[in-house]
């Protein structure tokens, strides 16, 4: 998959809350095939667990609604916020146990509405990315269906993401 600068973009696993999962890929031009679900984290453990992992270096993107006024990632009721000590532990824990780097993921995404936009997103991608060691990603804008194609986040748009 070829992005905007010509260099190839690694795939990516895509794990969705279920809330916006149907109603953002599906309907009549569906989207992003290969979507795993996730409403909480023991599920997002569970799917970085046991899913079957594309080969080589991946993106692992974790698509959701973002909250109202902090912008923050959701899976299911679960904002990723880093300041809440469950979801700062579960991060903890899964870097601990090398789940990410034995899949050889190499960026985090979390693609929501602008989860790269206030300070308590960046604040939370900072942090994600500290804990995980690992580039971390959110978007500048809205997400739209177009955005993404077959694999995922379409690499044309790469340019809505900003780092943490």
């Amino acid at each position: 998959m070829a992005g905007r600068t010509g260099r190839l973009t690694p795939p990516s696993l895509n794990v969705a809350s279920p809330d916006c999962a149907e109603s953002f890929f599906a309907g009549r031009f569906p989207r992003c095939v290969t979507l795993h679900h996730a409403s909480s984290l023991p599920d997002l453990r569970h799917v970085l667990t046991t899913a079957t992992w594309p080969p080589g270096p991946v993106f692992l993107d974790l698509i959701g609604h973002s909250t109202r006024g902090h912008h923050l990632l959701r899976l299911g009721r679960t904002p990723i916020d880093m300041l809440d000590r469950h979801v700062a532990a579960f991060f903890t824990t899964l870097a601990a146990d090398g789940v990410l780097d034995r899949h050889n993921v190499v960026a985090v995404r979390l693609l929501g509405c602008q989860t790269a936009v206030t300070d308590p997103a960046r604040r939370t991608l900072r942090m994600l990315s500290r804990t995980l060691r690992l580039p971390t990603y959110g978007t500048l804008v809205p997400l739209l269906k177009t955005h993404s194609d077959a694999g995922g986040l379409s690499p044309h748009f790469a340019h809505v993401l900003a780092p943490g």
